[in-house]
């Protein structure tokens, strides 16, 4: 089989999640899930425009409420490398609101448990450290438009349809990864006027 050389652009993936669709499912989650795993997963993506490895990597001791930001450190030793390793270490900035939510998610939610490193992740389940592939069905599940509206708008029976299922939230047409929510969040920061080197 011949595998055709693609140059640097193609076949890559160019779905973008637009800031409104972003906004509805933060204001959604922030309304009806406040605090909650996949809350926290999701505002974490858009508001840090973070890869998924990134957020998965964040222990609770990489937060710091009082100067409100997160490190994100690579650890592979430990289970939790980064895309661009040591390159990907940085701090980031993280609003009040981020904070706010943050503190509650760790004070009342987050499952007081420590990964087989012996770390206590920021993102936490019942087992341990949340997999990456938990963060990915969050995202699809959340992009898709029966999520929040209950209705399809690709004719297709909600009761049926086997996109709501938990294993299969990527076969609705409109559902996208996490690396579209950081698209997305990058180009609306971009366009709001954030200096390309603080993005």
């Amino acid at each position: 089989v011949q595998i055709p050389s693609l140059a640097h652009n193609e076949g890559v993936d160019d779905a973008i999640l637009d800031v409104e669709q972003a906004r509805s499912i933060l204001d959604y989650l922030q309304t009806f899930e406040y605090a909650s795993r996949r809350h926290v997963v999701f505002a974490l993506l858009w508001h840090t425009m973070c890869r998924r490895s990134s957020v998965r990597a964040l222990d609770v001791t990489d937060y710091n409420p009082d100067d409100q930001y997160l490190e994100v450190i690579h650890r592979p030793d430990t289970g939790t490398p980064l895309k661009n390793q040591g390159r990907g270490e940085r701090y980031i900035a993280l609003s009040e609101q981020m904070c706010e939510l943050l503190n509650d998610w760790i004070e009342t939610t987050r499952d007081d448990v420590v990964d087989d490193a012996g770390r206590r992740p920021l993102i936490a389940t019942a087992q341990g450290r949340i997999h990456q592939t938990t963060i990915q069905n969050y995202v699809y599940c959340l992009t898709r438009p029966c999520e929040l509206a209950g209705d399809c708008p690709h004719d297709r029976d909600v009761e049926t349809c086997e996109a709501t299922e938990w294993q299969h939230p990527s076969k609705c047409p409109s559902s996208v990864s996490t690396h579209a929510v950081r698209r997305g969040a990058i180009t609306h920061a971009l366009s709001t006027g954030t200096p390309q080197q603080v993005v």
